[in-house]
């Protein structure tokens, strides 16, 4: 590609205004809703195609970084302005560079004397920030402090990207949480990134944030994500950035289709997580009354001949009602062959587990629990546990800990 710099300086760019903006969708399936727009800067100088991120290296180099951020932003706001006094509830989001945030700008109120020039409400404006690139965190802080209190949004971009600093969320308390590309791509198909996803948004929903996916391409991902608690999306799937709104039939039909999707989904997901629990729930139920005819003597060959019978069952043992193991771990040895490590090893006789998630419930009261899926220490595989309570054959009162492969 020709050198563009030599072609066209950044200073010329940004004295001839060169510069305009494009809308990319900001949508919510729940909400079946378009909830606005982000505003994308576009390089307009004759015979030039200059992507963004190269005319902001351009500009960095030459000083002129401010310059060309507030020059970004203003002809955003001047193409949105006529949307917004035709649809006062749409976003608009505007990108800022965390690189050019310092003290001066943090007191400067520019964005906020621009925002009331062209007439747009402060509540409908969504400050993005990059914050790995912010050299000063105060002067970060102070700007983010200082818009909140005039009622704009704020965002933290490229969350995830790996460059990302966790210690900035719980600081600036974003009203949302853009999950970078990187992190949501191909996400149905990884485990790891969904898991990762799960925990961003449960930082999201204890913060009071919302969780956005970007880059989202695919509707298999944005299932995934639906159904990891992320309701808000924007990417290629509805739409590429344009000068123009995006058409509102293409919007409706997509979120529609989507929706459609995964409620038929998640209704056959439900049905058929309870369809498991329930036998589940009858295995276990069925174990306890034949453990209830026995006392402590044959407790051990009990558990082994259960585990002969049920493939699916990793481990089993049994617990005082204080807690104490008072059986042997009886284990299905092909489970354990699958992902043995040294740090795995089943509990044996005597050991205490009152400090567990599935003997808690129990010591307070309730007959039977289930966990969410863990990995096991035992095996070390991803399994949920079943405790249920039961009296033996001399009226004492025991635990049922049953240990079921979350693959089965």
């Amino acid at each position: 590609m020709e050198n563009t710099a030599e072609a066209t300086t950044i200073q010329e760019i940004i004295e001839r205004e060169w510069i305009g903006t494009a809308f990319h969708s900001l949508v919510s399936i729940k909400r079946r809703s378009l909830l606005g727009v982000e505003a994308l800067a576009r390089c307009t100088a004759p015979g030039e195609d200059i992507p963004p991120q190269e005319l902001f290296r351009m500009a960095h180099e030459a000083g002129c970084l401010l310059e060309l951020d507030r020059l970004c932003r203003r002809k955003a706001l001047e193409a949105f302005a006529p949307i917004h006094a035709k649809n006062r509830g749409l976003i608009l989001s505007l990108n800022v560079d965390g690189h050019s945030i310092d003290a001066d700008v943090a007191r400067s109120c520019y964005l906020l004397h621009k925002v009331k020039e062209y007439g747009v409400n402060p509540n409908n404006v969504l400050i993005e920030i990059v914050e790995s690139r912010a050299r000063d965190t105060k002067a970060l802080a102070d700007f983010v402090a200082s818009y909140r209190k005039h009622g704009f949004l704020i965002a933290l971009d490229d969350v995830g990207a790996g460059h990302s600093n966790l210690d900035r969320i719980p600081l600036l308390k974003p009203d949302v949480l853009k999950l970078d590309r990187s992190l949501v791509s191909g996400v149905d198909r990884h485990m790891t990134r969904l898991e990762v996803v799960k925990s961003f948004v449960q930082m999201a929903s204890r913060l009071g944030s919302l969780a956005l996916a970007e880059g989202v391409e695919r509707q298999e991902d944005i299932l995934c994500l639906l159904e990891a608690g992320v309701d808000v999306f924007q990417g290629f799937y509805f739409g590429r950035p344009a000068r123009q709104m995006p058409p509102a039939e293409t919007i409706a039909e997509r979120i529609e289709y989507l929706a459609t999707k995964f409620r038929i989904n998640a209704t056959e997901r439900f049905a058929a997580q309870k369809a498991l629990y329930a036998r589940h729930d009858a295995l276990v139920h069925g174990m306890c009354e034949q453990l209830a005819l026995l006392g402590s003597i044959g407790l051990d060959q009990a558990l082994t001949g259960f585990i002969d019978e049920n493939s699916q069952i990793e481990c089993l043992y049994v617990l005082s009602m204080k807690g104490v193991q008072v059986s042997d771990t009886v284990c299905n040895p092909s489970k354990l062959r699958k992902r043995k490590r040294f740090i795995y090893e089943p509990a044996r006789l005597g050991a205490d587990h009152s400090l567990k998630e599935y003997y808690l419930p129990l010591r307070a009261g309730l007959p039977k629990f289930t966990t969410p899926p863990y990995i096991s220490l035992a095996s070390g595989n991803r399994c949920i546990t079943i405790s249920a309570a039961y009296k033996d054959r001399d009226n004492r009162s025991c635990i049922l800990c049953a240990d079921i492969d979350c693959q089965e």
